[in-house]
């Protein structure tokens, strides 16, 4: 079994949904041990999400990398296989982690949405404000794999979004009124254009809607994506 290098806090929500679903899926990939099903083999690091967001929100970009990496040195110390960022908005320090550390592979989360999204169109984004209004690092590597994205148009609206992130799920509530709300934008999206359904771009926001709350709408479930794939690198299931 390899071993993942998690980098989490970002939120620790998130974090504790993909601990959750790595050990789960590889308790059903691998063989059963000699008296229990296996555990994912984890070193995970998790940082302040509230410095990261100070440092998103002053869009101190080089202070967000140099923040991140400082706990991806931690884990690349331990001498993990590979690299599972268990957040959308903080791979915008993936390039810098290839230049900084070159023999740690990165299991990139827009690789992972694209091999489910690519090929059925253009297809909406919701995440954070930083990755809706900017999200070079991840909309340049869903183009490379041939997908077309687009955000919510309204600024009050990816305010909303940020400020629903920050204030409600990266702390385990999940309020009605939210949840409308993101499924109206999804709606919306797809009514603007976004025929190839709408990519939750952010970890969170998966965990308040469900395929269930717009069912005329295709969702993208990144985090759900990226940790099938993490567990089954780890299982050597798949590269």
């Amino acid at each position: 079994m390899k071993t993942i290098g998690m980098l989490t806090g970002i939120s620790y929500v998130s974090g504790i949904d993909y601990y959750r679903g790595i050990n789960e899926r590889i308790a059903k990939l691998l063989p059963n041990g000699s008296i229990m099903p296996k555990n994912s083999e984890m070193v995970m690091i998790s940082v302040d999400c509230d410095e990261y967001v100070r440092l998103l929100t002053a869009r101190d970009d080089e202070a967000v990398q140099e923040y991140l990496l400082r706990g991806i040195a931690k884990i690349h110390a331990a001498g993990v296989d590979f690299l599972v960022i268990a957040s959308n908005t903080a791979h915008v320090c993936y390039e810098r982690v290839r230049t900084r550390f070159p023999d740690l592979p990165v299991l990139h989360i827009a690789d992972c949405t694209a091999a489910a999204a690519r090929g059925k169109g253009p297809v909406g984004l919701l995440g954070t404000e930083p990755t809706m209004r900017d999200g070079s690092w991840l909309k340049s590597r869903l183009a490379k794999h041939g997908v077309e994205v687009l955000v919510p148009s309204s600024d009050e609206d990816r305010q909303r979004c940020y400020k629903i992130i920050c204030d409600e799920l990266s702390f385990d509530i999940f309020t009605e009124t939210s949840r409308a709300f993101f499924a109206e934008l999804a709606r919306r999206l797809f009514r603007e254009g976004a025929t190839g359904g709408v990519i939750l771009g952010c970890t969170e926001i998966e965990l308040l809607l469900r395929q269930s709350d717009v069912p005329d709408v295709p969702l993208f479930r990144s985090a759900e994506l990226h940790i099938e794939a993490a567990a089954k690198v780890q299982a050597a299931v798949a590269e």
